[in-house]
């Protein structure tokens, strides 16, 4: 039986719906926004410092793009578990499970920490580190999607889909900047200590957001009932099946690059060092900045999936010509461009998935969407092992070309994606 849930007039459960116009913070209008924007804000901050860490502790430490490939893969390994995330999500507290997974990234963190600041610190703590840390961080993605569209109402609720990449984007910038300053004068275990702090705090800052959208259970039938009947609503839905194929595309084409391989970029390409490569992030975060407050000032207008599919092939276009750069300058600028259209596809997406979803699917459609993220640890591996066999520009440009083709497939597959409507 499909699990009911008790509603308020603050819940955006209409599966399809027309946004008015609205102001560029009009989601901020919300109390729980107000507590989740900067929470979620530190989580992704964070998660930033832990990539640049990470990934230059491990190119110094190994001298192996390959393995810089893994590392930054076995972060985001609890992917595979997204459905299952997604039926709990649906089962659970939303609120109580952000709490206390930011918490638990928190005690992550911590170990980490305590290695390197007493010298006992290998690589291979840091991979198992890092692949609790995907375990964790997974949960925490699908959870916060989905009490995001519990909490805000219907129409704030692309605003604030868009405001809430803004914090991402905003994160990326900083997380990079100080990741990088303070990996260079402290050393590991002293930027460590910050992802701790930043870790907590979000934690803290959580308890603030006041859930209006409860899941209240009729039946006993588990989790494992509900996850197939969450899948076998979604396949039946084509707005929702389109929009996944793609998320998966982009998961494994692009964002290997800025989530783990942009270390060997810097270095390989540009001889940079860690700021070089903090640059690179920040100029990226910049450029996904300023689309992201467009999109919150327009988050109104028409037809997101065809946004979605236009951000996704200039997304490709801005990387294929990245990796044809040689010039330092032209190269952040070039950056700046592909976090624009990073933020048009994947806000756009985002829309789309949380407008179709009715409350009662809505953890298990996200699990869905976190469970195509799978394509990045796959996208990294491989592209990890191309970088170190034929260079990182030859893998950066195969990335380009076999995501541009696979999104016209995707457009001759589901036709609706180019559609004026909502899809």
């Amino acid at each position: 039986m499909v699990p009911l849930h008790r509603s308020t007039e603050n819940a955006s459960s209409s599966p399809l719906v027309t946004p008015s116009r609205t102001g560029i913070l009009d989601a901020f209008q919300n109390r729980s926004f107000r507590f989740q924007w900067p929470s979620d804000g530190l989580t992704i901050w964070a998660f930033e410092m832990e990539t640049l860490i990470l990934g230059w502790y491990i190119l110094t430490a190994t001298d192996s793009p390959a393995l810089v490939g893994l590392i930054a893969a076995l972060r985001f390994a609890g992917t595979i578990f997204g459905p299952v995330y997604g039926a709990l999500t649906d089962k659970f507290n939303r609120r109580r499970l952000l709490i206390a997974g930011r918490a638990t990234l928190a005690v992550i963190a911590l170990a980490f920490t305590t290695l390197a600041l007493t010298g006992a610190l290998e690589p291979w703590h840091a991979f198992v580190l890092a692949f609790a840390t995907g375990i964790v961080r997974n949960l925490d993605n699908v959870v916060r999607q989905a009490l995001l569209a519990d909490v805000m109402p219907a129409r704030s609720l692309s605003n604030a889909v868009a405001l809430s990449r803004s914090v991402m984007d905003i994160s990326r910038i900083t997380g990079a900047l100080l990741g990088g300053a303070l990996m260079s004068s402290l050393g590991f275990g002293g930027a460590y200590i910050a992802v701790v702090l930043l870790y907590a705090g979000s934690s803290v800052i959580s308890v603030g957001i006041v859930l209006k959208t409860q899941t209240a259970r009729v039946d006993d039938a588990g989790w494992f009932a509900d996850l197939k009947d969450g899948v076998s609503y979604i396949r039946h839905d084509q707005a929702i099946i389109g929009s996944l194929v793609l998320a998966f595309l982009v998961n494994l084409t692009l964002f290997p690059t800025v989530h783990g391989l942009m270390a060997v970029v810097a270095r390989e390409v540009f001889d940079k060092g860690p700021n070089g490569f903090a640059h690179m992030q920040m100029a990226y975060g910049v450029g996904a900045l300023f689309g992201s407050i467009c999109l919150a000032a327009y988050a109104q207008s028409a037809a997101p999936m065809r946004r979605m599919m236009i951000g996704v092939v200039l997304w490709h276009v801005s990387m294929l010509i990245f990796a044809a750069m040689g010039w330092w300058l032209a190269a952040l600028a070039t950056m700046v461009v592909w976090g624009m259209t990073q933020s048009l596809a994947m806000i756009s997406m985002s829309s789309t998935l949380l407008h179709t979803s009715p409350v009662a699917y809505r953890g298990r459609v996200m699990g869905m969407r976190s469970l195509a993220v799978y394509g990045l640890p796959i996208g990294l591996i491989v592209s990890g092992v191309i970088a170190e066999w034929l260079g990182i520009r030859t893998a950066l440009a195969i990335n380009s070309i076999v995501g541009l083709g696979g999104t016209f497939l995707a457009g001759l597959v589901w036709r609706g994606l180019w559609s004026k409507g909502e899809g």
